[in-house]
């Protein structure tokens, strides 16, 4: 079933066919750690998230991933590019998440990486 998550300031709308939850909110956007309590609360213990740079950083920089699939194009792109990740605020080599390569395989021209910490 679809569960729609939302701050505590929203009101649900009714749908016969989702659920709605409440979870607090930090700096205007869902607490990510009490999302994950209230899924693991309703026995959800895996969560998939495709996410954009935002999410994904987000994520990371809480430590709320073990296991990262990363599909890399064989393209270049600069610094006006957007980022794989956005706020991980790592500015030195030594503040870097090092991550152990589970699986790689090519899918056409791309790189598919399963990676862990």
């Amino acid at each position: 079933p679809t569960l729609y998550l939302h701050d505590a300031a929203v009101s649900a709308p009714d749908a016969a066919d989702a659920g709605f939850a409440s979870v607090p909110g930090r700096e205007g956007r869902l607490d990510l750690g009490a999302v994950l309590a209230l899924l693991a609360g309703r026995g959800i213990n895996e969560v998939h998230t495709e996410a954009g740079a935002v999410l994904s950083g987000a994520l990371l920089k809480a430590g709320l991933v073990d296991e990262l699939l990363l599909y890399q194009a064989p393209i270049l792109l600069g610094e006006q590019g957007r980022p794989l990740l956005d706020g991980m605020d790592i500015t030195r080599m030594d503040q870097q998440r090092r991550l152990r390569v589970v699986d790689q395989r090519q899918v056409g021209a791309d790189l598919r990486l399963l990676l862990r910490a």
